[in-house]
C-alpha cells in the first residue's frame, strides 16, 4: 500500500458550473457569507441578500441587502435560493420562498430544520416542484473517500470500529449567540457533519453504518431548566448490524475524545476533526486508517491528511489530500440543479439525520431522568 508524504494535488481554478446563474442568499451570517463567496467562484452571481439586521445596505459585490423575502424583485427569475438563516427559521423561509417562486431550486443549510418542523418540512417537500438540496458538505469531502479506499486496499479487511470526531473551542462564537441549539444541544451543529462523514464512508465501503443496537448518548455540560440538552459536547456510541462499533464525538469547548490529545483553548483557531477506521486483515493483523480534516498542524483549511498504520506502526508519512468539501459540494448541487448529476444531499435523507439526532437526545434525556430518580433524596 503506497502512502506518500507528497503535497496535496490542487485542482485548477474552478470554472463556471452548469446551472443557476443568479442566487438570493437568505441570511448573511458567517455561513451565508462563505457560501456567497464559494458560489461566486462557481460563476453564480448573488442578486440580493435577505437579512433584516443588515437591511438597506449594499454589499461590495453590488448586491442589495433586503429586509424581507417579499422585497426580492422578480422572484421567479432567480436561479436559486440559499437558506442560511438560523435553523429554527428554515421551514418558515422555505414556505415563503415556495409562495414567491413555486418552482424555485433551493439550497438549505444543514440541519434541514428543527425536529418540531420535520412533519411540515416533509409536506412542503412533497408538493414543491423545484429541486432542493442540503448543504451538508462533508458528504462531498475527499477525506472519507481516501479513508475508504485505504481500507478497501487491506487484504480481506473487516471493519471493527469507526470513530468520527469534530472538536473545536466555539467559545467566541457562542458569546456572539452562534451554535446554541435548544432542540439538539451540542449535536445541533456538528451532529449533521458527523453523520455526513459516516454516510460518505459507508457509501464508499458499500456498508450501512447505521445503528442496529440501542445507542448510548451522553452530553457534556448542564441540561437547561427547560429540558434543553447541554451545549458543550456530546458522544454517541452504538453497534451496526455487522457488530462494528461506531463512536461519534463532538466538543464545542475544545475537549478532544482522547485524553492524550491536548485541549483546545478559548480563542484558538485549532480544530481536531478526524475519521478513524480500525480493521483486521485476513490474517488477523490490526490496521488503522486515519483521515484528518484541516489538521491543526496545517494552516491551509483546504488540506487534509491520510495516515495508515499496520500492527500499530505507520506505513509511511501522512499523505496530504486536497479537500474543499464546501466548494465541491456546491459544484455537485449546481450540476444537480442543471439536470447534469444526482442530488448529493437529498432533503429527505438529511431530515433522517435530524430525526436520528433527535432520537439520541431523547435517549440521553431519559437516561438523565433515570439517574436523577435513583439519586438519594437530600
Amino acid at each position: 500500500m503506497n502512502q506518500s508524504g507528497a503535497g496535496a494535488t490542487r485542482p485548477q481554478p474552478p470554472r463556471p458550473t452548469p446551472g443557476a446563474a443568479t442566487c438570493v442568499i437568505v441570511g448573511h451570517g458567517v455561513m451565508g457569507r462563505i457560501q456567497r463567496a464559494k458560489l461566486a467562484e462557481l460563476g453564480v452571481r448573488t442578486v440580493a441578500v435577505v437579512d433584516p439586521r443588515r437591511a438597506r445596505t449594499v454589499l461590495p459585490c453590488g448586491a442589495p441587502v433586503l429586509g424581507s423575502l417579499d422585497e426580492v424583485p422578480a422572484p421567479r427569475s432567480v436561479g436559486l435560493w440559499s437558506i442560511c438563516t438560523p435553523t429554527a427559521a428554515h421551514a418558515a423561509v422555505f414556505r415563503r420562498i415556495g409562495r414567491l417562486a413555486p418552482e424555485a431550486d433551493v439550497i438549505v443549510e444543514k440541519p434541514v430544520c428543527v425536529p418540531e418542523d420535520v412533519p411540515e418540512m416533509c409536506r412542503m417537500l412533497d408538493v414543491h416542484p423545484g429541486r432542493v438540496s442540503v448543504d451538508e458538505h462533508y458528504l462531498s469531502s475527499t477525506v472519507p473517500e481516501a479513508v475508504a479506499a485505504a481500507v478497501l486496499a487491506v487484504p480481506g479487511a473487516t471493519v471493527t470500529r469507526v470513530v468520527v470526531e469534530m472538536t473545536k473551542h466555539r467559545g467566541p462564537d457562542r458569546a456572539r449567540g452562534r451554535f446554541e441549539d435548544r432542540a439538539l444541544g451540542a449535536l445541533g451543529y456538528e451532529g449533521p457533519h458527523l453523520l455526513g462523514v459516516l454516510d460518505a464512508l459507508g457509501r464508499r465501503l458499500g456498508v450501512r453504518l447505521l445503528p442496529a443496537s440501542p445507542a448510548t448518548c451522553t452530553f457534556d455540560g448542564p441540561w437547561g431548566s427547560d429540558g434543553s440538552p447541554p451545549q458543550d459536547g456530546a458522544e454517541v456510541a452504538y453497534r451496526t448490524a455487522t457488530g462494528c462499533e461506531v463512536v461519534l464525538h463532538t466538543s464545542l469547548v475544545g475537549r478532544p475524545r482522547r485524553r492524550a490529545q491536548p485541549p483546545i483553548p478559548y480563542g484558538s483557531r485549532r480544530r481536531h476533526r478526524v475519521l478513524q477506521v480500525e480493521a483486521t486483515d485476513r490474517e488477523g493483523r490490526p490496521w488503522e486508517v486515519i483521515g484528518a480534516f484541516a489538521p491543526t498542524d496545517l494552516r491551509d483549511r483546504d488540506t487534509g491528511t491520510l495516515t495508515v498504520l499496520r500492527d500499530r506502526l505507520p506505513l509511511g508519512p501522512a499523505q496530504a489530500l486536497y479537500d474543499d468539501p464546501l466548494g465541491r459540494h456546491l459544484r455537485r448541487i449546481l450540476r444537480y440543479f442543471a439536470g447534469a448529476g444526482p442530488n448529493p444531499a437529498p432533503a429527505r435523507h438529511c431530515i433522517g439525520h435530524v430525526a436520528l439526532l433527535h432520537q439520541w437526545v431523547a435517549t440521553a434525556r431519559a437516561a438523565t431522568a433515570d439517574r436523577a430518580a435513583l439519586r438519594p433524596a437530600a
